[in-house]
């Protein structure tokens, strides 16, 4: 080995398209979900945390399938993007902006923001050769179905897109890959499209798979193991013997023994020695990892160092005598104490110690592999020491605790890599910075979102990219959210200078203009937006509020039917407005909106006005009185003074 050598082994993340030459062991799954994905309308592909799902799909099925003329997009996924803050990547969800960018990957990200799923699916579809079918795929789709996301509106909104852009084009086959536990809301999902939707369960691989995936990295290398070494490892850490598949290998676990070797070689020795000394020494290899990742979450999550591993030991290992080894047995997913919450049995799931059964009185849990339950056993018998994390490292690491919405976790995370970065890394401080202002955002600390997004702005080297502009629109949406137009106007202004990000310059702008009372300078601005990008739904969405609040209503009603599908909250009050009091609108629509927008000073103010509309003085007073209180966004002066009137009753 030279200091130059990598590693011929990805590690615990799963292959991108650049590891693509290092693909081995899952010829068979790559056809078979291939074929399945091309046959159906509705795929899933089944598989717990660490089977290789995700890189089965983008270095596995996507190539062959492309190679072999489909037309197949990048592999979707719901996953936090930083390529825009989250104040200006639009109202109607940060999933949606998500997944549209992902399928995108090499467009601007701006220009997700004014797409549906069914415009975005009519592009793609027009574009694929005549009679294919356009594939897409949606990785970590559980995300979707959990009962924090379904209590989302901004999820149930995005499987309203689909559902409607799938019922739109027919000739869109959608793959869902999703863990164990949530596959019965996918089926569901398929019925609500009258769909039977076929399935793929994703097993570890087979004794011979996970040999060719230990060796065959190695081809074109000066390394080589002694003949029947690679079987032995390999066996190592196979299970299931004697089921009728035969034996299987998690590949997670088998990239961990991977590592060990690597770190191995860096000590010096051939790959033979090294490999006798790492199968020697399964147990530990898998004690360290086990005791590494558990030092990482209880430190993630703020728990004494034996909390989770003292947890798993009791409810996941068994020992009938001190002579014999300790057995791993399952256990339902309740069967844990109050501060092991659903947030850290996710996350130790995600880092692949624990995985899905289904027991006899319910769902349940059980060791990723049984001889973890030695791991475990052996707990405390070394000190538990963090790994070293480079800035890198942790910037993943938030964008990771983003995705899996964990607003603290990430935030400690950006703070760590601020701590750790020094000169010259620009990229790492600007991203760091946006995150921690996503998460004040998000938690509507408008002060510190300020704060963050400036130093962002501070940290970039080029003062005219696309990053200061969106940074600067950002700005102003903060601003307008603590109602104050003014200062969102003087941001604005700043973006403007840029010559990139046009279309969210201009809607910034617009909405500043508009919240000071001045309509027709708005609509100009917002008419700008359209001119360079017709159809732009969220610039249809902005023009449709501000014609309901000028009480242009038919212009608004024009623009408001047109983003109708998985409308935001403040959408559905400007078209009530609007509509009002002609149209009628139930108590239960009313409330639900109320719910929805009990923080959005705008919906409040748009419900008080209809109300006042149809002659319910009473109501409207209360709506207008909470709109007053409402903190994300606040009113301005210009829309404070509607409220009072009504609040008054006048």
């Amino acid at each position: 080995m030279t200091p130059h050598d990598t590693c011929p082994w990805v590690g615990l993340r799963p292959f991108g398209e650049i590891d693509q030459v290092g693909f081995f062991g899952r010829d068979n799954e790559t056809r078979e979900v291939a074929e399945l994905w091309q046959g159906h309308r509705l795929s899933l592909l089944i598989g717990d945390s660490g089977v290789g799902k995700t890189s089965l799909l983008h270095v596995g099925v996507a190539p062959f399938l492309t190679n072999n003329g489909a037309h197949v997009l990048p592999i979707g996924d719901l996953s936090y993007r930083r390529t825009l803050p989250a104040p200006v990547v639009t109202a109607r969800g940060h999933a949606l902006f998500a997944l549209l960018s992902s399928l995108q990957p090499t467009e601007d990200p701006a220009r997700s923001v004014g797409l549906t799923v069914a415009e975005f699916f009519r592009r793609r579809t027009a574009a694929a050769p005549r009679g294919a079918s356009t594939l897409v795929a949606i990785d970590g789709a559980e995300k979707l179905f959990r009962p924090s996301a379904m209590s989302s509106p901004e999820h149930w909104r995005l499987l309203e897109e689909l559902e409607v852009a799938l019922r739109a084009f027919p000739d869109v086959h959608l793959l869902l890959s999703i863990r164990p536990e949530w596959s019965e809301e996918a089926r569901g999902f398929g019925r609500a499209l009258g769909e039977v939707p076929a399935q793929y369960v994703l097993l570890p691989l087979d004794s011979q798979s996970a040999i060719n995936a230990l060796t065959r990295p190695l081809l074109n290398r000066n390394l080589q193991f002694d003949l029947g070494l690679p079987a032995q490892l390999v066996d190592a850490l196979a299970i299931g013997h004697d089921t009728p598949g035969g034996a299987r290998v998690e590949p997670v676990l088998l990239q961990v023994l991977c590592a060990e070797l690597w770190r191995g070689l860096a000590r010096g020795g051939t790959l033979s020695d090294v490999a006798r000394k790492v199968l020697d020494n399964v147990d530990g290899v898998l004690a360290e990892f086990c005791t590494r990742t558990l030092f990482t979450l209880t430190s993630d999550h703020d728990l004494p160092t034996c909390e989770i591993g003292g947890w798993m030991r009791r409810t996941f290992t068994t020992c009938s005598d001190e002579t014999a080894p300790p057995q791993a047995r399952p256990a339902l997913r309740s069967d844990r104490p109050k501060a092991i919450t659903d947030t850290v049995v996710r996350a130790v799931e995600d880092r692949h110690l624990l995985k899905f059964c289904r027991l006899a009185d319910g769902d349940g849990f059980q060791l990723q592999h049984p001889r973890l339950a030695t791991a475990l056993q052996g707990l405390g018998e070394a000190p538990m020491v963090p790994g070293d994390r480079r800035a890198s490292d942790l910037l993943r690491a938030a964008e990771q605790a983003m995705s899996a919405g964990d607003l603290g976790l990430a935030r400690k995370y950006a703070q760590g890599a601020l701590m750790l970065i020094g000169e010259g890394h620009s990229g790492i401080g600007v991203s760091a910075q946006m995150i921690l202002g996503d998460v004040a955002y998000m938690r509507a600390e408008h002060e510190a979102a300020l704060k963050a997004y400036e130093e962002a702005v501070a940290w970039t080297a080029d003062s005219r990219s696309p990053a200061v502009a969106y940074l600067f629109a950002a700005l102003a949406r903060v601003h307008l959210h603590r109602g104050d137009p003014k200062s969102a106007l003087d941001k604005a202004r700043s973006s403007r200078f840029i010559p990139a990000g046009e279309t969210i310059t201009l809607l910034e702008f617009g909405q500043a203009l508009w919240r000071t009372g001045r309509h027709q300078a708005a609509i100009r601005e917002v008419n700008s937006a359209l001119n360079r990008d017709p159809g732009h739904v969220e610039a249809l969405r902005i023009r449709g509020e501000i014609y309901a609040d000028w009480g242009r209503s038919q212009q608004a009603l024009n623009d408001l039917n047109s983003v109708a599908a998985a409308a935001p909250p403040s959408a559905r009050a400007a078209y009530i407005l609007a509509a009002s009091p002609n149209v009628p609108v139930s108590q239960r629509e009313i409330d639900e909106l109320r719910e929805e927008g009990r923080m959005n000073g705008m919906v409040l103010l748009y419900l008080a006005r209809s109300m006042q509309r149809r002659g319910e003085r009473s109501l409207a007073a209360e709506l207008a009185g909470e709109a007053l209180q409402a903190t994300h966004p606040r009113l301005s002066h210009h829309h404070q003074a509607q409220a009072e009137k009504i609040a008054r009753r006048q």
